[in-house]
């Protein structure tokens, strides 16, 4: 992740949503949920949350809220979890999964098993779409 060309639209594994004030979000191509968004601290190389200063780790969380934000509004969800986790790529990036009622969510009242997260890929057109009604939100103009 730390090797990635921020600059870029379209990273492999996700698609650029939003350019935030430290950070950018992505809906990621990877895995069965759909509208799963990851936003990656992108100001500088940081692995803990503890490493920010106190104006970027209010900026990060701004950030984050308002990829939830928008995220909650395209897919009327039940719910948002929230994961800072960095055991596998030591970053700092929020994993935003979008929760649903019991008959479309793939775990109800549990955790979604991360294999759901990460294995087999998303519809491209679904994504691509819901990618350019995500941007509208994110930039005000939905």
């Amino acid at each position: 992740m730390c090797g990635n060309d921020w600059r870029s639209d379209d990273i492999g594994w996700g698609v650029l949503l939003h350019r935030g004030e430290v950070s950018q979000t992505y809906l990621w191509r990877s895995g069965q949920v759909r509208g799963y968004v990851v936003v990656i601290f992108t100001a500088r190389h940081v692995a803990e949350p503890t490493e920010l200063s106190a104006e970027e780790a209010a900026a990060f969380w701004r950030d984050v809220l308002t990829a939830g934000r928008a995220l909650e509004q395209h897919y009327e969800l039940v719910k948002m979890n929230y994961l800072l986790l960095g055991n596998v790529i030591p970053h700092a990036h929020w994993h935003l999964v979008p929760r649903r009622e019991a008959a479309q969510d793939p775990a109800p009242g549990g955790p979604v098993p991360f294999a759901l997260l990460d294995h087999r890929r998303q519809d491209e057109a679904v994504l691509q779409r819901d990618a350019a009604a995500l941007r509208r939100i994110l930039e005000g103009t939905a």
